[in-house]
């Protein structure tokens, strides 16, 4: 399907994934002229009652969401027979292969996804809809590090059935499931906790805490708990950040975060205190012991509640069923009594050399043409069935001879953006160079002509030379004042004359006001080139210190009272203090910012010390 218009609308440019059910597509929005991703039912499940119902439960699940961590979808429809979901393109790495690259991951960046992925579930739960799939392949961080949930196929609105036992639908994501997908019971919003749990433990340590020879025996010690805490295997995990994977990860259900919202707010004090470096403050919450009162059998066989028995009754009939059917195809088989043989590998062979081999093996062929890159002239490039495939011998074996590269009509890029033209050219095959001079006319970065020009046909691989505009030739001007200024009016005042907003910084002052510029990379009133970055310091807010002080007398017959005079970038103010009849101390915590100074003086008004703040 590729290079097809899809839907009279997506132009099918290359394959980003495929599945058991649906092939994802990178395409191009014709009407709306940007990338989207789609997602198409295959060919060969069109007619699969489940299938559809995948899709249909899909469409109906994110209809109900609109979430900056969850995949926007655009569209969703049928065409030619296919079902599709047109997403929002996301360019960029799933969790599972960041994980596979680089795991263990930092707590920081672990607790970062976390919270993108709790937010994107904390906005789904209150929609009513578990998502039910929650794992590493579900998660995408984009190329600016956004975090962004997708794939709700198996979500349920809460209203709707919520039960789920281990069918095919699961084995891939079984490494995830809960305790009470995996048995059969009720799900609720918990079973995404628990999964997020999971997935926290997977970034945190690079394994994972349940493994088994098949998905059943995964379920099972699921069922049985009795995870390796994260710090046995990797220690310098904080011991605030363990204690939550532990908590969202508890076999029984309302031992868990009460929410995905509560789980956040748990993970986002310890974010706080990673960022203040006051971790390992507490202790290990007590781990989930292990429970082997549940084997495998009993998965499969089912155990006395009722309404599992019922579940499992039902799976072996599905499974009797499955068996007989397979045995009456194989008797027709053997009845019909085809003759087959391995059918050779002819890739990488000449026409004339595949054509003989094809023939030496007893099989008809057809051949045809197609354009390649990557394979000479003349020779194989694929073929249908792969070598080594059983195949009957009265059936056709198709070999594809490549003819080499194809001139291609080079698209028309001219208005459009330095990106959208390099975004087509590129698809098309063609090296792309750039070149920029100033314009009155254009906007900075559009493309103002392109050589060769539209429609001249060319083979991939060519360079086609685009040339951008600069926008209006810039001149010197005298650098604005931005001192006093908020960083959106300094930004303004920039961008008014022709100058770009550089780094910003923020630096403790009390000579403005937080939020206020107090200094700027170019002098005001000084020779600068229009275009030119300036970076500007803005003030912030003084961090608190806390200080303890010691007053000490000797006399402690009567109450004593002391006055605390405190001056300190934020100015002055007075704290009092007393020591009670029979003490002779007292320790006072006195709080600050920046620096100054804290003078003591007794209830005569004698300084009895001085001390600096720092």
């Amino acid at each position: 399907m590729l290079g097809k218009v899809f839907a009279d609308r997506y132009k099918l440019i290359k394959i980003l994934g495929t599945g058991g059910m649906a092939d994802v597509y990178l395409a191009e929005d014709i009407m709306l002229e940007k990338y989207i991703a789609i997602k198409i039912l295959k060919k060969e499940l069109i007619n699969n009652r489940e299938s559809i119902r995948y899709f249909q439960n899909e469409a109906e699940v994110i209809s109900h969401l609109s979430h900056p961590n969850i995949v926007e979808v655009y569209d969703v429809g049928m065409a030619e027979g296919h079902p599709f979901i047109v997403m929002e393109y996301v360019e960029g790495k799933t969790l599972k292969e960041i994980i596979r690259e680089k795991a263990p991951l930092t707590s920081t960046f672990a607790v970062y996804v976390m919270e993108g992925v709790l937010a994107a579930l904390i906005h789904s739960h209150k929609k009513g809809i578990i998502h039910r799939d929650i794992k590493p392949h579900n998660i995408m961080i984009n190329k600016s590090g956004e975090v962004k949930v997708m794939d709700f196929g198996i979500a349920r609105i809460t209203d709707q059935a919520n039960t789920m036992t281990i069918t095919n639908d699961i084995v891939g994501s079984v490494h995830y499931l809960s305790p009470e997908q995996a048995s059969g019971s009720e799900i609720t919003e918990l079973s995404d906790v628990y999964s997020c749990g999971i997935v926290f433990y997977e970034m945190l340590t690079g394994k994972l805490p349940y493994d088994g020879q098949n998905p059943v025996s995964v379920a099972v010690n699921h069922i049985q708990g009795g995870l390796i805490p994260p710090k046995d295997i990797i220690n310098d995990i904080p011991q605030e950040i363990e204690n939550i994977v532990l908590k969202a990860t508890m076999r029984d259900p309302q031992k868990r975060f009460k929410s995905a919202l509560e789980m956040n707010i748990f993970i986002e004090k310890a974010r706080i205190l990673i960022e203040e470096g006051h971790v390992n403050k507490v202790k290990r919450i007590p781990v989930d012991e292990p429970d082997n009162s549940k084997s495998i059998e009993d998965l499969k066989n089912g155990n006395r509640d009722k309404e599992k028995t019922k579940d499992y009754k039902k799976i072996a009939l599905i499974t009797v069923a499955v068996f007989v059917v397979l045995a009456v195809v194989v008797g027709l088989l053997s009845l019909l009594n085809v003759p087959k043989k391995i059918v050779p590998t002819v890739v990488g062979l000449t026409q004339e050399e595949a054509i003989t081999k094809l023939k030496e093996a007893g099989f008809k062929y057809k051949v045809e043409n197609i354009a390649s890159k990557d394979v000479e002239v003349g020779k194989v490039a694929k073929q249908n069935p792969a070598g080594s495939t059983l195949y009957s011998i009265n059936k056709t074996v198709t070999i594809q001879v490549s003819k080499g590269l194809e001139e291609v009509a080079i698209v028309n890029v001219v208005d459009l953006s330095e990106k959208e033209a390099k975004n087509k050219l590129t698809t098309q095959g063609f090296v792309v160079e750039v070149k920029q001079e100033f314009d009155n006319d254009k906007a900075v970065g559009k493309v103002l002509n392109q050589n060769p020009a539209a429609g001249t046909k060319l083979l991939p691989g060519n360079t086609v030379t685009i040339t951008v505009s600069k926008g209006k030739e810039l001149t010197n001007i005298n650098m604005p004042n931005l001192i006093g200024k908020t960083q959106s009016s300094a930004e303004e005042t920039l961008n008014s004359n022709k100058l770009i907003l550089g780094s910003i910084t923020n630096k403790e002052t009390s000579d403005y006001p937080p939020g206020q510029v107090i200094s700027q990379s170019v002098k005001a009133g000084s020779s600068v080139m229009q275009g030119t970055a300036i970076d500007i310091v803005i003030a912030k807010e003084y961090t608190s210190k806390v200080v303890t002080l010691d007053i000490s007398r000797t006399d402690t017959t009567k109450e004593a009272t002391y006055t605390i005079n405190i001056t300190d970038s934020k100015g002055s103010r007075v704290q009092n203090a007393s020591i009670p009849v029979g003490s002779t101390s007292v320790s006072v915590s006195l709080t600050y910012y920046g620096t100054g100074t804290a003078v003591v003086k007794d209830s005569n008004g004698t300084v009895i010390n001085t001390i600096n703040l720092n």
